[in-house]
């Protein structure tokens, strides 16, 4: 079975210069970064990537209403969008009903949907993780550590907490807020949210040692945290696993 392969620049060209199809955008990843070479990459703004972060295939990206920020060592998943793809524009029926719009066509093939649309960033910090088929609209906002499990939806300006999991086919509301160390599961009228037990204080050996070292004290954890450190550390190996795979099978590219 032939493996998947970069377009040549020839390829590129030729089809710049013949198709006339949506913007790719601008894309600026660090040379540690895997990313697959089916990932789409639409739109006017810029999309960052952090370092040893995984892209899969057939992930895409829109950057039509502002940038895309995705930190270091993320895992986004095969089909997962970040960012809104543009609206529909009006069909050659629509335009052609209208005499007003008939009569002057080139300022009906120069109407770009999104012109008009507040620009809004769209962060992911690092260490994310967004499953298969998972969206996350532009506006939103995904802290540190944070799982989007597959299918699951992040709509327009949400904030979703560091250490939180939005799992399968949930969603969060526009402009909706889930706090960190919260688990948010099942999904319509039954969907709730689970927060993480009482913060443990830092151990007197922690708070010497930081003294020692000349660093602040960190923060009050949930007892969970021990097991939020494992699963961090196998997400570190599957994503080394990922970036040696995806390359030579997928057709993947480092950056």
């Amino acid at each position: 079975m032939a493996t998947l392969k970069p377009p040549t620049n020839t390829h590129r060209s030729s089809s710049s210069t013949h198709s006339s199809g949506p913007p790719k955008a601008p894309l600026k990843a660090d040379p540690t970064a895997t990313i697959a070479d089916t990932a789409v990459f639409q739109g006017k703004h810029p999309v960052i990537i952090g370092a040893g972060t995984i892209i899969h295939p057939r992930a895409r990206f829109y950057t039509y209403e502002g940038p895309i920020t995705i930190g270091d060592s993320c895992i986004i998943s095969e089909k997962a969008i970040i960012g809104s793809p543009p609206p529909p524009k009006p069909s050659s029926s629509t335009r052609s009903a209208s005499p007003s719009r008939s009569s002057s066509p080139s300022t009906t093939a120069t109407t770009d949907p999104t012109e008009h649309r507040k620009e809004v960033s769209t962060r992911l910090s690092y260490f994310v993780t967004v499953g298969p088929s998972a969206t996350i609209e532009s506006g939103a906002n995904v802290h540190s550590s944070a799982i989007i499990d597959n299918l699951a939806i992040v709509r327009r300006g949400a904030d979703i907490g560091a250490h939180s999991k939005v799992c399968s086919r949930c969603e969060i509301a526009a402009g909706g807020a889930v706090a960190e160390w919260v688990v948010v599961y099942g999904n319509g009228p039954g969907m709730r949210r689970k927060r993480a037990r009482g913060a443990k204080a830092m151990s007197p050996a922690v708070v010497g040692a930081t003294r020692v070292a000349q660093t602040a004290v960190p923060g009050s954890a949930p007892p969970g945290k021990v097991v939020e450190d494992a699963r961090l550390m196998g997400l570190q190996m599957e994503r080394e696993m990922l970036g040696r795979v995806l390359v030579p099978s997928a057709g993947g590219r480092k950056k």
